[in-house]
């Protein structure tokens, strides 16, 4: 082997790439991995000097070890190179790295690549470049702004609601979009609504339309429909006595255009709607994607760096796009001229979309090589990324207006007259059903009904739409969206209920209060600005200390201000009420944890009496208790929901209500919840019976299949057996 001095030293963040990256530079080039971060502020204080707002840092405990083999390795090497993520945390790695190799005549070089395949990281290795200081001080920056703020406002958490709790710059307020919603569907009053419909005969062709206006005023929707069965049987009369008539046809050609390549919350985002992942599942198999798969011999990445928010593609895989379309199904394919897409305002633009390495690499070709998620995220990339280029889809729309008196009914049809791009991502589009054959003249009214409604309360956030929210808003990046939901269900404020996020009692009272007592800290616009001011420093547009004491001083001013109103805030998390202590008569106080509502002794340290409260939104449980038979109470737990009962001495799982479906089992599901916070159900005789579904089961046998129970899935009431939707 030739002598260290004339080789060159290669430090990666993952071993995983180590191989490749090794049989890609060839002769010439050692390759080491790093293991991630080996420095950061410390764990067991806050490590930033509140006078200067310097970061002191320290290596990790547990990467003591990788930083004395990462010595022991680069030790003789004069030329380092240092290849992390191509982003703001793998800059700020590279630096920390640099700093604790540094030696006498020892230089170092950064090189960034965007997709781990042969000809990148080649083209990357002869354009090396120095650390991005500017990179290196926003990372610093985020790290040292999310410190303050978790640092200094958590014990004051601790201090008035309870112990293990935890405030975040990003993360409060993402709690607050989430606890905002519930309040808004709680304080929500239905309003009711009488859609009309009719059944219509044009010659032998039928079709169907919906009251559209009434004396020429709109009259559809859940606005302007009629408000009561009166006015709906009015409409209804009206539309018997009626001579109807087909007065007006109208087509139109409706040009859709294809998608932007995927950024990181759009991915999760569709990953979520079409495949049922998660953002931490959908990232998770993306870092697998970009880390690469052995094909042909050679481990390859398959997709670009899957944490972006620009929409911009490489000139050169924009060429290779448009060349596979054009071999593929000729020039008529193709968009009249290569389609670009502009980033939204905020992106940091930093590296391009996410798309395949290379387009001739079809979902077709890696059957057999990729398992059955990765090779669904791959087609999911792929398909969006092809269809780019790709000619409009053509919708036609057929829009019916049929007459009858006062009453104007309304019928639109659609079918696609050129699928253009959806032929190779037909779930960009979707048409309604197309109308019959039709002319002008009279029709026959055949029938016609209403059917009351009511207005429904905005949905609840689900994981990839409280990400593309955080998008929307401009709190968050792409690195910390999947963080930021981990972190919220970790500490107890979120729970998952089918695919759902519902804030617990204890993260309401949270996010009231901490946007109440740090106003300029915890509101959407103050923590978009922080995003701003992160992306000037990235680009040299702003100093590292002015950009961390714009959010430090009105932090220290609140943080000063909720300290006087301590006492006066504990107070009004304490509610007396009338039962007395059984230990000393006096009267018992409501208090929150982490856990929710409990009672407890004023008298404590002298009386530590302490009860459990009902879990005011649930109740008593449907199941009755199945020892004695008497109703549960449902209580809330560091692991979810349980069930106790009163009579007896059971406490366990929650009742679903539901007997176990598996032959010669006499258990019954219970309520449980994952390592992930995600609620699901199993058989209350685990381990004996391994029985478990998601959904919840809803105790009604399949009228198709006979399976004892079905499951409430987001679009209906299916049987988990057969597989089919159910009335």
């Amino acid at each position: 082997m030739a002598d260290k001095k004339e080789r060159r030293l290669v430090i990666i963040e993952s071993p995983a790439k180590a191989k490749s990256l090794k049989n890609y530079l060839g002769r010439g080039w050692d390759v080491v991995a790093s293991n991630g971060h080996v420095r950061d502020l410390p764990k067991n204080r806050i490590g930033v000097n509140l006078d200067t707002l310097e970061p002191a840092y320290t290596i990790l405990p547990d990467k003591r070890a990788s930083v004395a083999r990462l010595r022991k390795t680069a030790g003789g090497y004069k030329s380092i190179y240092l290849a992390a993520d191509p982003d703001r945390e793998g800059e700020a790695i590279c630096w920390h790295i640099s700093r604790l190799l540094q030696a006498p005549e020892r230089k170092f070089y950064r090189i960034r690549f965007n997709a781990i395949t042969r000809s990148a990281v080649q083209i990357a290795a002869k354009s090396a470049s120095d650390i991005d200081m500017d990179l290196v001080d926003a990372q610093q920056a985020r790290r040292v702004m999310d410190r303050l703020v978790g640092y200094r406002v958590s014990p004051y958490l601790w201090r008035t609601v309870g112990k293990g709790l935890s405030a975040g710059r990003v993360q409060t307020v993402a709690l607050m979009l989430i606890s905002e919603r519930e309040k808004a569907i709680k304080s929500f009053t239905p309003v009711e609504f009488w859609p009309v419909t009719a059944r219509f005969r044009s010659k032998s062709e039928e079709y169907t339309g919906r009251l559209f206006r009434q004396n020429g005023k709109r009259a559809d929707g859940e606005k302007y429909s009629p408000k009561n069965r009166k006015d709906a049987d009015s409409v209804l009369q009206l539309a018997k006595k009626a001579s109807w008539e087909i007065t007006d046809i109208e087509e139109k050609l409706r040009r859709r255009k294809p998608s932007p390549p995927f950024i990181t919350s759009s991915l999760q985002v569709t990953a979520s709607s079409r495949l049922s992942f998660s953002p931490s599942a959908t990232m998770r198999l993306a870092q697998d994607l970009y880390e690469g798969f052995e094909i042909d011999g050679e481990t390859t990445g398959l997709i670009t760096y899957m944490r972006t928010d620009s929409v911009r593609i490489e000139p050169s895989a924009l060429d290779g796009c448009r060349e596979y379309i054009k071999d593929k199904w000729g020039a008529e394919a193709l968009s009249e001229k290569p389609r670009r897409y502009r980033s939204s305002g905020g992106a940091q633009d930093a590296h391009e979309a996410i798309r395949p390495t290379d387009p001739k690499r079809t979902p077709d070709s890696l059957k057999g090589l990729l398992d059955s998620r990765h090779l669904k995220l791959y087609t999911l990339i792929w398909n969006r990324f092809i269809a780019t280029q790709m000619k409009e889809a053509v919708i036609a729309e057929t829009t019916v207006t049929t007459t009858g008196g006062s009453l104007v009914f309304r019928t639109v049809g659609q079918k696609v007259a050129s699928r253009g791009f959806a032929a190779v991502d037909p779930g960009q589009i979707s048409v309604t059903s197309p109308i019959p054959d039709v002319s002008r003249g009279p029709v026959e009214l055949l029938d016609i009904n209403t059917e009351q409604k009511f207005t429904k309360p905005p949905a609840r956030f689900t994981e990839a739409g409280l990400v593309s929210e955080m998008k929307k808003l401009g709190i968050g990046r792409p690195s910390t969206y999947v963080s930021i939901i981990a972190t919220l269900k970790k500490r107890g404020y979120t729970e998952v209920s089918e695919k759902k996020l519902i804030p617990s009692e204890v993260g309401m009272v949270t996010s009231d209060l901490l946007t109440r007592l740090f106003p300029h800290i915890f509101q959407i616009d103050f923590t978009a600005r922080m995003e701003e001011l992160l992306d000037m420093i990235a680009s040299g547009r702003k100093e590292y200390k002015d950009a961390v004491a714009e959010l430090y001083r009105p932090l220290a001013a609140s943080l000063e201000s909720a300290m006087q109103k301590l006492p006066e805030v504990k107070a009004s998390l304490a509610r007396e009420t009338t039962e007395k202590c059984p230990e000393c008569g006096r009267n018992l106080v409501e208090k929150i944890s982490k856990y929710g509502k409990f009672l407890a002794c004023p008298g404590f340290p002298g009386c530590r009496y302490t009860k459990p409260v009902e879990d005011d939104s649930s109740g008593k449980a449907a199941a009755p208790c199945p020892v004695c038979g008497e109703k549960l109470s449902v209580r809330r737990g560091r692991y979810g929901r349980y069930a106790v009962c009163s009579a007896c001495d059971y406490k366990g799982p929650l009742p679903a209500g539901v007997s176990c479906p598996e032959e010669g089992c006499s258990g019954v599901l219970v309520e449980r919840t994952s390592r992930k916070g995600r609620v699901f159900y199993s058989c209350s005789r685990y381990p004996d019976c391994r029985y478990s579904m998601w959904n919840r089961p809803i105790d009604r046998r399949c009228p198709r299949c006979g399976f004892p129970l079905l499951e409430q899935r987001k679009k209906g009431v299916y049987c988990p057996n057969c597989r089919k939707k159910t009335d």
